[in-house]
């Protein structure tokens, strides 16, 4: 990235003799932030460059412009500027280079994007730009010597830093200039204006070309920083006022930056216009810009013409008369076009004074003539919703142009009419609802159509409002439309419970929108929903027998705890929802399976559970009670039904009362009383004291049984009456005792 430099560094550059050449045409300067926060500037200079006439060696691939500082004229700094763009300018009319081909000329740019310390650019009076370069076309007419002059390219620009923040300022960006030439004795006009970023105010005016101190021997200098520079000098009978000289001198229009010149006598002439700009009545920076212009003596063109005359009359429509097209009338004027020129093409196009330029069409809109005597015809039309407002007239531009060299020779037919309203029928909106008007139970759909028409065919709108409510609050359903003509749209009511018992009524609007005058028809319709006869639902279980469920204990054999729950309702045709209501508690803590269902009746839902040791553990000595609840979609006073089911946990076994019932003494002699030794009270629960082993010993010590068996039984087989001793192995602890046998 290439930066200015914060002092100036001057670069010697030798250039050889064979680089001078009569090339330059003109050109100018363009300074611009890209990126002020980073301190980012577009730098470029424009160049235009004689091709016909130019050396090739003369065109160079970088330029050197260099800084100053106008208080004082210090440098600053320089910068070089690669080439960034070569073509060739094109005229107005492509095709004219061809009666030219001695007047050619290239655009060069040289441009780069730098980064600025702005802070060494505060001074308060500004900063300029320059580079010079010699030397211009050795036929260039109004000045002397114009092989051995050169050109200095001058922009000034304000303090980068105002007031110590940034300020914030474009140069004039120009668009790239036409390689038009002048017809003697012809009118002709070029445009040479630029455009301003920060919306500053341009100020155009003539200035006499600067030369500068750029000559053949030293044809690219090191600029010098100045107050001014040396000028051309005039060729005898050209002044400041006459730079093209005719019987209208070259003027420019201090606003727009359009030139204006008819010149008597051909030649090459060079000019300079200064490009002032102004920011809140102070001037803040100035660009000079120089171009040159041909002016040759060219065949004869004559002006196209536009003429316009109404039906049944002789003489021609006269700028300023107004002419009246009827309501009933085609919104139509067929224009004549003359060219004193056979094979000449010649274009039309219309612009609207006070209306919209869309809104009027030419057809065709393109001709050729092919003798001296042509008229031609094209009709203009004005769009329907083209009318005059409050009795004025529509003020219609119709342009003609021919294809002539160097610029379009062109005639504007300005046209006054009285173009009357067209009658508009108002639009219309019904509904196939019979009387407007329904009253509809609750739960069930109204449906109906609602349909705009307009005669006209014009653009419609279909709107649905309430009064004093939202439609989709009340469960309606309306689209807003368009349509062309006609436009249908369905409405659909769907009564929710809170829609009963009160008159709803809903605007049905069309609007012709044609030419936005808004023409409106209104239908209204009355709703009103009643509350549906409706029997409360019931839900119930499969549970027999009283409550509360005793839940049983986890054990191996033990099963699942579970019931059917039904949901009901003798209204088959609503719909229900079967659902559990845990009090104080979710299904989901104590892993208890119910899905809930919805549809019509019957309703069916398994409740099944089976609990851990560690949730009966927790349970235990408490009851839970689940809500079943079975609910319908009416409207009516009850549409609920609930059943408690109460599941009750009762005790864990204890290894206390397992020691109360061990008996001590057996009396095998099968009379079915204490005939063996076995644990009636020994649980078959998973939770509690687990039992082990059982161990039988006799007296002596030896173990005469032993069982794993919580169902075990001992009766005493084959040994005799006396006393034994037992040991109740349990995963807590161990129960021994003695126990005594009589046979």
């Amino acid at each position: 990235m290439k930066k200015i430099l914060l002092r100036a560094l001057w670069i010697l550059v030798l250039f050889p003799l064979t680089s001078w050449a009569s090339h330059i045409v003109g050109g100018e300067i363009e300074f611009y932030p890209t990126n002020r926060s980073a301190n980012r500037f577009y730098i470029g200079l424009n160049f235009y460059f004689d091709q016909a006439n130019g050396r090739t060696g003369a065109e160079t691939s970088t330029v050197i412009l260099y800084f100053f500082r106008k208080s004082d004229n210090a440098p600053m700094g320089n910068i070089e500027l690669p080439q960034t763009a070569r073509k060739l300018i094109n005229y107005t009319n492509p095709t004219c280079s061809n009666a030219n081909t001695d007047l050619r000329t290239l655009l060069l740019r040289y441009s780069s994007e730098i980064v600025i310390n702005t802070q060494n650019f505060n001074d308060p009076k500004g900063y300029y730009i320059v580079w010079e370069r010699c030397c211009r076309n050795n036929i260039i007419t109004n000045i002397t010597n114009p092989a051995s002059t050169g050109e200095t390219f001058y922009t000034e620009f304000p303090a980068l830093v105002q007031n110590n923040l940034p300020y914030v300022n474009s140069s004039p960006k120009f668009g790239e200039l036409k390689g038009d030439y002048i017809c003697l004795n012809r009118p002709f006009v070029f445009d040479f204006s630029g455009t301003d970023a920060d919306g500053d105010s341009l100020v155009y005016s003539l200035s006499k070309p600067w030369a500068g101190y750029a000559g053949p021997n030293n044809p690219e200098p090191i600029a010098r920083g100045a107050s001014s520079y040396p000028e051309v000098n005039w060729a005898p009978g050209i002044t400041n006022e006459n730079m093209i000289p005719g019987p209208r001198p070259l003027t420019i229009n201090r606003q727009t930056g359009v030139l204006s010149v008819t010149a008597d006598k051909a030649g090459l002439y060079v000019f300079a216009v200064l490009v002032e700009e102004y920011r809140k009545g102070v001037k803040i920076g100035a660009t000079r810009r120089e171009f040159q212009l041909k002016a040759v003596d060219c065949p004869l063109n004559r002006t196209p013409v536009a003429l316009y005359r109404e039906t049944g009359k002789r003489a021609f429509y006269k700028e300023g008369e107004t002419l009246t097209i009827k309501k009933d009338q085609a919104k139509c004027l067929d224009i004549m076009l003359t060219d004193g020129d056979p094979n000449q093409r010649l274009s039309i196009k219309t612009v609207g004074i006070n209306f919209d330029d869309k809104s009027v069409v030419a057809n065709p809109v393109s001709f050729i003539t092919t003798s001296a005597t042509d008229t031609l015809k094209a009709q203009i039309c004005f769009e329907k919703c083209v009318e005059s407002r409050n009795n004025q007239p529509v003020i219609l531009e119709v342009i003609v142009s021919d294809d002539g060299c160097p610029q379009p020779l062109t005639d504007t037919l300005r046209i006054r009419v009285i173009i009357e309203g067209s009658t508009n029928n108002n639009p219309d909106v019904t509904t196939d609802l019979s009387n407007n008007r329904a009253t509809i139970p609750q739960g069930t759909t109204l449906n109906f159509k609602v349909t705009g028409i307009d005669l006209d065919n014009d653009d419609l709108v279909l709107e649905a409002k309430g009064r004093d409510f939202q439609l989709t609050a009340a469960g309606m359903t309306f689209n807003n439309a368009t349509g062309k003509g006609s436009v249908t749209q369905p409405f659909t009511w769907t009564p929710p419970c809170t829609a009963t018992n009160r008159e709803y009524i809903v605007d049905f609007i069309v609007t012709d929108v044609a030419c936005n005058k808004q023409v409106k028809d209104t239908v209204s319709v009355r709703l009103q929903s009643t509350a549906k006869p409706n029997n409360a639902p019931d839900v119930s279980t499969s549970v027999t027998g009283r409550q509360p469920i005793d839940v049983p204990l986890p054990s191996v054999d033990a099963e699942v705890l579970g019931f059917d729950v039904f949901g009901d309702d003798l209204d088959k045709t609503d719909q229900l929802k079967l659902y559990a209501q845990p009090k104080g508690f979710t299904l989901a803590q104590y892993g208890m399976k119910f899905n809930d269902k919805t549809g019509a009746p019957r309703l069916v839902s398994r409740f099944e559970w089976e609990p851990t040791c560690a949730q009966y553990t927790e349970l235990s000595g408490k009851e839970l009670t689940v809500n079943f609840i079975t609910e319908d979609n009416s409207c009516g006073p009850v549409k609920t039904d609930t059943i408690a089911v109460v599941l009750r946990f009762g005790d864990l076994p204890s290894i206390e009362s397992l020691d109360k019932n061990i008996p001590n003494v057996i009396t095998p002699n099968n009379d079915g009383k204490n005939d063996c030794f076995f644990l009636e009270s020994l649980s078959v629960a998973t939770c509690g004291p687990q039992f082990l082993q059982v161990d039988i010993y006799n007296r002596w010590g030896k173990l005469i049984f032993t069982s794993t068996d919580r169902k075990f039984k001992w009766c005493a087989e084959a040994v005799p009456t006396g006393q034994y001793y037992y040991g109740l192995k349990f995963t807590d602890r161990t129960f021994k005792g003695t126990m005594t046998v009589i046979k």
